[in-house]
């Protein structure tokens, strides 16, 4: 369930790789810490076998499959091994 946004409110991206505070961006559009700017994200495979390509869209970077369509940034992350921790966890 997601609550709507409060005054003062904002959104923080997150490197998929070291879970750090991501400032920049890298060579495939992804939000990333610093250290790992120039490191990309391959071989990224879909739950139904199939490769993920990387968009950059209106809303943010998203996930591409040929099989299922467009898979949000969060859940392919996710399906590859690379699990997104919140602020609230930390």
């Amino acid at each position: 369930m997601r609550l709507r946004k409060r005054y003062g409110d904002y959104k923080v991206d997150k490197c998929p790789i070291c879970n750090g505070v991501a400032t920049v961006k890298n060579r495939q559009g992804l939000p990333t810490c610093t250290k790992h700017q120039k490191q990309d994200l391959n071989e990224l495979k879909c739950s139904c076998g199939s490769w993920l390509d990387v968009q950059d869209g209106k809303y943010g970077p998203y996930f591409s499959c040929i099989k299922c369509g467009n898979i949000r940034y969060e859940k392919g992350l996710e399906i590859n091994g690379y699990p997104l921790v919140s602020i609230g966890d930390l």
